[in-house]
Parts: structure tokens; sequence; C-alpha cells
């Protein structure tokens, strides 16, 4: 029976660069992110962007579990194995989440048999278990109470691939905390690194629900300028390419300038420069030292919020020289 069902066959310009930070609407949307996301340079330039704290990086985040505490005696060889372990740790910790486009329903008719139509009051929903075929490469395919065999659709899939093979955390229905209402009262909490935490249990990257979710939260850090709270987290890289994607770098830049983390605004430059060949960006000499003189100059040819950045930017030169002069 079921062989049957399963068958195969300020000025007018400072006005517009606002109007424009604060869209992200784009013409690169024929433009696969996860292309240039994965490119050594990028997730090299995002890496050094992201901080490399230890103490934030195993800060406990919550109460609950707490690893009992155990002191060693160690040998300086030994202390400075530990170290570089803990470092390794670091680093594994780190890993970023993908950057993928959202996945498009692409539904195909296999059979349609007329014979099985009325056969069932409920479709049926089939999936590939043999052993060793990764999860997303498994088949799962749905007969329609009218006789219809197609391939299942995004949702059926997920529903399917988790009652079979279950991710740990993963719920089967969207938790609430997701739903829009319910999350924005959650970002008014600015606990971000919880929410896209949870989010990456929940969702596959592109899943529209996990880039909606995900994208609300830079918006909102981006609003609030509170991009200190996933610095040295797995997720300040894919922000930080989020911004660099829609153009919208200048004031994660300004509180880059404001925290003397220079080297940071200029990877910040060079990942815009790559994104954006067609920039005035991408024609800045990058081995120029003077790492002022491109700040400069991207406020002046490329800044959709120019008049922030300059008072910004002004303001560490004249903290600078203080600095200097007192010293």
């Amino acid at each position: 029976m079921f062989r049957s069902l399963i068958r195969p066959s300020t000025c007018v310009r400072c006005m517009l660069n606002r109007i424009q930070y604060n869209s992200t609407s784009t013409n690169k949307a024929e433009i696969d992110p996860a292309t240039i996301f994965i490119r050594k340079d990028v997730q090299d330039l995002l890496m050094n962007i992201t901080g490399f704290d230890l103490s934030r990086i195993f800060r406990q985040r919550n109460n609950k579990n707490l690893d009992r505490i155990v002191y060693k005696y160690l040998t300086d060889k030994q202390l400075k194995e530990e170290q570089e372990k803990t470092i390794e740790r670091g680093r594994a910790k780190l890993q970023m989440p993908p950057v993928l486009s959202e996945a498009k329903e692409n539904i195909e008719i296999l059979e349609k048999d007329d014979m099985l139509s009325g056969f069932s009051s409920s479709k049926h929903l089939f999936i590939d278990i043999s052993l060793g075929i990764p999860i997303r490469n498994r088949l799962i395919v749905a007969r329609d109470i009218d006789g219809t065999l197609r391939t299942a659709t995004l949702d059926e899939k997920r529903r399917m691939r988790q009652i079979y093979f279950p991710t740990s955390g993963r719920e089967l229905l969207m938790p609430k905390m997701f739903e829009e209402e319910q999350l924005e009262k959650i970002l008014e909490q600015q606990n971000y690194e919880f929410i896209l935490d949870r989010a990456c249990i929940q969702f596959e990257p592109d899943d529209e629900d996990y880039i909606r979710v995900t994208h609300r939260t830079y918006e909102h850090i981006d609003q609030t300028n509170s991009y200190d709270k996933l610095r040295s987290t797995r997720h300040f890289g894919p922000m930080t390419f989020y911004y660099v994607w829609f153009k919208r770098i200048d004031r994660l830049m300004a509180d880059m300038i404001k925290r003397d983390l220079l080297n940071d605004a200029i990877s910040l430059l060079q990942l815009y420069a790559i994104i954006h060949p067609d920039s005035k960006v991408a024609r800045y000499d990058f081995s120029d030292t003077n790492s002022h003189h491109l700040i400069e100059a991207f406020i002046e040819e490329e800044s959709r919020l120019p008049d922030l950045l300059s008072e910004t930017f002004r303001h560490y030169i004249r903290k600078t020289h203080l600095a200097a002069s007192s010293g």
C-alpha cells in the first residue's frame, strides 16, 4: 500500500543619507551573501573585528549547572599548555553562524495518480532514513489526498527533520518569543546574545524566521548603539557583515572610533571594499599606514551619516592630541 503511495516517476544630502541609512533595500538581491561571507579574507577581517576577550568568551551566562571549580598545581610548561588549550576553546566558541540567502520554495510534482485520489483523508509525508546521508540532503516527499506525489514544502521538511532527526533544544513549533510582539519586548531588555543563540538552535540559517529575527536584532542594536554587547561573541561577525552588506556602517564605525579601535575601523572599511567593489572605498590604498586619511576619505565620499562621523572623529583627534601633550 505504502509503495503505491510513494512510487517515483541637514542638508539635502544629509537628509537623503539618513533615509538611505535606515533602508535595507539593495540592488544586491541577486547576489548570494554566502559566497562572500565564506571567503577567507572576509572571515579573517570579521574575526579581527570581533575581538578576543577570554573573560567575555567564557563568562557564565546563568547560574544553572555551574561547573565545580578545580584547583591544580602546574609547572610553567603545563600552565602554558593549558593557556594554549583555553585559547583554542575560545576560538571554537567564536565560530560564526553562516550567513545564507533565504530558502525559496521549490516544489516539484513527481507523479499524479488519480487512482489514489480520495484514498486517504490526510496527506502522507515520507522521509529517507538511510544511514550516512546529511540531514539537509534527505529526500522528503508528500502524497496529497488528490493522488499527487510531490517534493515537500519547506515547512514540511522542517517538521519531518525535527521528528526523525531531532536537534537538541529545538521545538517543533516556533516559540512565542520569536513572534514579533514578544520579540520587541525581549529586545528592549537588550539580551541580544540570548536571542541570537536561541535563534541558532531553533532555526536553520536560511529559514525566513531566522533571517527575520537576526536582522531585527541587528537593527535594534544599531538603533541603541549597543554593539559592545556582542563583542567577543560569535554573533559580532554576522552582525557586522549585515551592516556592511546594507551600507549601514556609520554608527558602528563611530562606536569603534570612540573606543579607540581604529584598526577595527580600517578592517571595517576593507570589508566594505570587498563587498562593494564598485564603491569609492574599493579604490582606497589600505597599505597607507595613516588610518586617519582613510577614515576622513570615507566620511567625505561614502558616509551616509557624515555629521555624526565627523563630530566623533574630531572629538577623537582632540582627545588624542590632549593625551599626547599631557604625556
